[in-house]
Parts: structure tokens; sequence; C-alpha cells
């Protein structure tokens, strides 16, 4: 039963039995459309070698014979005049080109057929590219009208009187006729929807194959009567043959069309040479023929065969290209090339239309509480229901729990309700919330630059219960062109030196000497003027260039402390912040250290800060390069200690030199007992795993006397200094208000 199945799968797969996708559909009409660019300039070709040698066989026959006339005329003791007056009346001179002009009429109307296939074939192959064809349609239709008019020119010829003869003019008429019909009506409207248009273009290629055939079968008919008598003289019948190849070469849809179409063609020659009473038709022909027919059907199969494994083999491809593996919509790459299609074909097109961005808040929470495999089913619903929701227009995922939309500005409201409340429904425990941002894009404006802004827009909603949808504003314009600005300008801002290092003071707690500074980036823009670090270092973390940024202060703080040595100015250490993405875009390690050497800085005057956050990702790789830093001599110290939700298992699982505690504690400082408990037992516990304290954010005497008395060994603060340049830091230094430590390390 297996084998059986297997067999009659086979039988499908061989001759085509079983339908196509779509894609494998258009990729085989595109084919035959590409295949008959050839075939039309091959034919064109052949109709000019036809046309030349049947010119120079006639005018030569006429030279040669109007040579011979004039000589015996002018030994007469005619004049030219009258041996040309003579044979244009008694020898048809005009006649004689007539008969010229009508032995290659079909040559030249074969010609003209085929030009306006190819022509038309190239059009259609550069409009499915969506590339501007005018040049090409306006060729097109001259062309068909002319293959139009060529027919009525001929009909008033003499068609042959013999019924076969008779019937294959007409029948070649016909065909050319729809041809140029069907050339002229595609080109015209190409508006047309694709399916009307595809349409339009088989019955173009089918003609222009039907034409091909009818001419064939014609000379083939033909060279068969002319041989009757002499079987040596013509023998064109490989002019049918070659047509029938060029046919089924052509039109290559399933097998068994091929395999029906080649069997009536053969059976209509059989029984037209059959029907000729002029020469006798031998069982040989009909073995060569069948052989022949035999031998062209497997070569059907073959192309058959080739294509529908590329074809697949490109849809395959295409898909993983063009879709989301896991919804199955389009990928953010596809959405942003169907937009762009329609805009290149019709700059308006975008004119009604809105952008939106879809981000489904707390869908980490879902992940984490319900498996990522829960979280991929409920990916799959919303992205299912997204499209559902916006049929017309185009719909993709960009990526994680995003999705975004083109579409009608109309009805939206509707549109996001349904989406929101299907997400409610998915699950009633864990609060899912679809925010969206919408932005009105402006002609010609790129998707992924339209996306982006509602993207922003949707940012405002960001942990808002309150708003769950948002318009991109003319105050989220000027905030979104200065993001851009700090993405397009940051290379500039390393290269030309917009940013700069401030320094703010570290003191220790008991003699409030100056022990250490903290580097801190400022941006010093020539456009925007001092850019706050709350407005770059967001975006920058955001399009993940924030390695840049880290590296460039790095490198500036150690040129600094390389100046102050060459200059014997007194220096102190400095600490560095370290950035949860530095890790994972550069090998952090390498780089500080290829700048202490390049800089001839001592490890002991380097601090690197790692802030708690970055230590929740990729624990062992994080581990792995703090014990290598301090195992090479840098002090490593934890940032923003207590600044989220701490946890005590990073104290437990890293040794660090120092723990820097968060400002966050020092807030509502006099009236909070709670925070004074905390920040004892903090420093307490630090104190008893080995770390010391140091304290952000001490702005009061009071704050720093409670923290000396609690055991926090460095203090840092506005009490102290605010973040400033180097020169004023040094400047400082020098008028006494700060005095540096005689030991830097306690």
């Amino acid at each position: 039963m297996n084998a059986l199945k297997k067999f009659k799968d086979f039988i499908v797969d061989l001759f085509g039995f079983k339908k196509n996708p779509k894609y494998v559909r258009n990729y085989f009409h595109e084919a035959n459309i590409r295949s008959s660019i050839y075939m039309a300039a091959i034919i064109i070709v052949l109709e000019i070698w036809m046309i030349i040698r049947q010119f120079v066989k006639h005018v030569g026959k006429f030279l040669s014979y109007d040579s011979v006339k004039y000589k015996a005329f002018h030994e007469a003791g005619f004049t030219k005049s009258q041996f040309f007056d003579y044979y244009y009346n008694k020898w048809g001179y005009s006649g004689h080109f007539e008969y010229v002009f009508n032995s290659i009429s079909f040559y030249l109307l074969f010609i003209i057929a085929a030009v306006a296939v190819l022509v038309y074939a190239i059009s259609f192959i550069k409009k499915n590219a969506y590339t501007k064809t005018k040049k090409y349609d306006i060729a097109s239709i001259i062309v068909s009208v002319l293959c139009i008019l060529w027919i009525f020119m001929l009909i008033p010829q003499k068609i042959p009187t013999d019924n076969i003869g008779k019937w294959t003019t007409i029948l070649m008429y016909i065909a050319i006729f729809v041809l140029g019909v069907a050339i002229f009506i595609s080109t015209m409207y190409s508006s047309f929807i694709l399916k009307a248009k595809n349409l339009l273009s088989v019955i173009v290629i089918t003609s222009f194959a039907a034409l091909c055939l009818i001419f064939g079968l014609k000379i083939g008919y033909s060279d068969f009567a002319h041989t009757a008598d002499n079987l040596d003289k013509y023998y064109m019948i490989t002019c049918f043959l070659t047509m029938v190849i060029f046919v089924t070469c052509l039109l290559i849809w399933k097998p068994y069309i091929s395999i029906l179409m080649n069997i009536t063609i053969f059976i209509i020659f059989d029984y037209m040479l059959q029907s000729f009473d002029g020469r006798e038709f031998l069982e040989g022909d009909r073995v060569n023929y069948i052989t022949f027919l035999v031998s062209l059907t497997m070569i059907a199969i073959s192309i058959y065969q080739q294509r529908i494994r590329e074809a697949n083999k490109d849809m395959n491809l295409e898909y993983i290209a063009n879709y989301d593996e896991l919804t199955s919509i389009n990928n953010f790459h596809n959405f942003c090339k169907e937009i762009l299609k329609h805009q290149k074909l019709d700059h308006n097109s975008i004119v009604g239309h809105i952008y939106l961005f879809l981000n489904i808040e707390n869908f980490k929470t879902y992940n984490d509480k319900r498996t990522f495999e829960f979280g991929d089913g409920l990916l799959k619903s919303i992205g299912l229901a997204i499209k559902e929701e916006f049929k017309d227009g185009i719909t993709a995922r960009q990526g994680d729990d995003h999705f975004v939309v083109f579409t009608k500005n109309e009805d939206l409201e509707n549109h996001i309700n349904n989406i929101s409340e299907k997400l409610r429904m998915y699950d009633n425990e864990l609060k899912l919330i679809l925010k969206v941002g919408s932005y009105i894009p402006e002609l010609n404006e790129k998707p992924n630059r339209a996306v982006d802004k509602a993207r922003y827009a949707c940012g405002m909603c960001k942990n808002r219960f309150d708003k769950n949808y948002a318009i991109y504003d003319y105050q989220m314009d000027s905030n979104y062109h200065k993001r851009q600005y700090i993405i397009n300008n940051l290379d500039n801002a390393i290269k030309n030196g917009w940013i700069v290092p401030y320094y703010q003071p570290v003191v220790f707690s008991d003699t409030k000497k100056l022990c250490g500074v903290e580097a801190l980036v400022r941006w010093i823009d020539p456009t925007y003027g001092f850019i706050y670090p709350s407005e770059f270092i967001p975006v920058l973390e955001d399009y993940r260039l924030i390695h840049k940024l880290d590296s460039c202060l790095w490198e500036q703080v150690c040129k600094d402390l390389n100046e102050s040595l060459a200059n014997n100015k007194p220096i102190v250490p400095v600490s560095l912040n370290f950035s949860r993405l530095d890790f994972e875009l550069m090998d952090a390690f390498a780089v500080i250290d290829g700048l202490i050497k390049k800089y001839n800085i001592d490890k002991r005057f380097i601090h690197v800060e790692i802030t708690e956050s970055a230590l929740t990702d990729n624990v062992s790789k994080l581990n792995d390069t703090i014990n290598q830093l301090r195992a090479e001599g840098y002090a490593v110290w934890l940032d923003d200690f207590g600044s989220g939700y701490s946890s005590l298992n990073v104290l437990k699982d890293y040794t660090f030199d120092v723990v820097k505690i968060d400002m966050k504690f020092l807030s509502n400082f006099e009236g909070n007992q709670k925070a004074k408990d905390i920040l004892n037992s903090v420093i307490d516990l630090s104190n008893k795993l080995g770390m010391k304290t140091l304290t952000e954010g001490v702005e009061t005497a009071e704050q720093a006397k409670f923290l000396k008395e609690i055991g926090c060994l460095r203090l840092q603060g506005y009490l102290f200094g605010k973040p400033m340049p180097k020169e004023e830091l040094y400047k400082t230094i020098f008028d006494g208000k700060l005095i540096i430590s005689e030991v830097l390390e306690k």
C-alpha cells in the first residue's frame, strides 16, 4: 500500500497534477515571459536573415535578367530610355518587385510580432521589479498597433486557394490580431489587478506561440507539397519541428499540458499530410515524428522539474528573507520593501496613511511567569490579530514584542481596541497592555525613519497606566531630531573633541581630604550647546553605541593623567564607569588595558565602576572579566548599589574593592529613620565582606557626619564639589578648597 502511494505521488509530481502554490505559479509565469524574450529575439534574427535571403535571391534574378535583355536591346540600336519603357510595359518591372514584397511580407509581419512580444516582455519583467517602464510602454503600444495595421494591409493579398493554405493564413492573422490587441490593452491599462495583467500576458505569449506554430505548420506543409515531384529540391520540414520545439519550451506550465499540446499538434500535422494527394506519406515519416514527439515531451518534463525545484527553493529562501518565522507575518525588512514599492510606483500612495508602532507592555514578565513557549504562542496570536484587523494595510513584526503597521488613517481607535481586548483576554492574571505610537508620514519619507518616529511616540506611553496611545507631535519631533542628531554625530563629537570628561571629587569621610575623582562624561556641542548626559546616554544605549562613548571618555581620562604627570601636577585615582553594553559590544578589559599601556599610567590610578544592573546579564562572562581586572591590579567598584531592585546575591556572587551606595538612600534623610538603618546595615555588611564603602549624593554636613559614624570610608556629592572640567579641578586644588590626601588608599 505504501509503495502504491509512493508511485502515485511520483506520477502526480512527474506530470504536474498537483496544484502549485501561488508563488510557484508566478515563478513559472515569469519564466515563460523571460523565455519569450529569447524566443522573440531568435525569431527576429531568423526572419531578418530570411528577408535578406529572399531579397538577394529575387533581386539577383532580376538584375541578371535585366543585364541580358539590355545587352540585346543595345545591340539592336535601342536607347536606355526605350529599354526601360519596354521592360516596364512588357516584362513587368514593378510587378517583379511587388512579387518580392509579397514573398517577404509574412516575414515582416513575423518580425513586427516578435518585436512587439520582445518589448512587452521586457516591460512586464521590469514592472514586476517595480521599475519605471514608460519608454517600453510607448514602444509596446506603437508596435502592437503596427501589428494590427499590417494585418489589414495584407488581407487584400491573394489568399491561397487550397483549404490548408487558406486556413493557416487566416489563423495566422487571427493569432497576430489577438497578440496585438492583448499587448495594447495590457499596456494601456497597467492599473489592472495583477490577476488580469497575468491573464493578458498569458494571452500574449500563447498567441505568439500559436503564431509560431501555425507558421511552422504552413511552411512544413508547403515543404511537403513542394517536394512531391522533386524530393531533393526543398526540405523545410525542419521549420515546423523547430517551431514545435520553440512552443514547447516557451509554454512550460504543467508536463501533462505539454504532452496534450504536443500530441494535438502532431495529430493535426499528421492529418494535414495524409490529406495531401501529391505525395505518398511514408510510415517512416510517422515513426520519425513520434520519436521526435517523445523526445520533446521528455525535454518539457525535464524543464518543468528543474523549474519546480528552483521555484520551491526560491520560495523558501524568499519566505525566510521576508517573513517572520514565529508569527508568519512580514518581517521588518519586507515591510519597508513593500512600502517602498508602492512609493516608487505612486508618490501619493502614502497620502491618508499612518504608521503604527505596537508594543506589548509587561511581556517580559509574562515570559518569565509562563515560559517562552507560552510567550511565543502569545506573539503568534497577537500577530495574526493585528494582520486580521489591518487587512488592507501592511503589517510586520519588528522584533521581540514589537509590531508595526502601515494603514489608512481610518477607524484606528476601533482596530486598536479590538487588539487590546484580545490581549487582555489572553491572560486574566497578568496585566498585558498594548501601547501604540503613531506617526503621519511626509511624502517620500523612508519607512524605517517613519517607524522610528512612531516608536518614539510609543515610548511616551511606557510605564504609564493612564496613557496607551500617543501620536507623534511637534515636541516629540524636536526631541526626536535631537536624538537623531546625537546618533548621527557621535563619531564627529569623538573626532572633534566635543566629548569631554568632568571630574567630581571623592573624599575620605574622616579627613575630608581628596582621595579620588569620578570621571563623568559631558557633550559640549557647537549646535545644541551643553547636551546633558540624561539626553544622550539613554539614546546611545538604545542604539547600542554607548561603548564608543565610554572608550572615548576612558582615553580622554588617560590622556589627562598622562599630561598631568608630564607637567608634574598632582594626580589622584580616577574611577571610570563601565556599562552593561561595554562588556557585550567590545572587549572592555582589552580596551582599558591598552589605554593604560599607551599612556603609561599606573593601574592604581584607575578604578573600574560597574553598575549593579550590568550584573543581571551574562553572569559568568562578567564574573570572569571582573576577576581578570582584579588579577591585573585594577580596583573594581560596584556602582549604584540600591538604585534599583538590589539583590544581596550580588554581594554574595561577586568580589568588589568598593561598594558605591546610591544617592537615593539619602533622599529625605533627616526624617527617614529607615534609610539610616538600611545604610548602617549595608555598610556594616560590606565591611564584614571585606569591601570598602562610598556613598554618593552627600549634600549636607549632617549626612557626612552620620556616614562617618557608621563606618562609610569615602564620600561624594555636591557638599565637596560638583563635576567640573580638569582646569577647574586643579584651580580648586591650588586655591586650597580641596586638599589631596597624603594617603590615597585606606
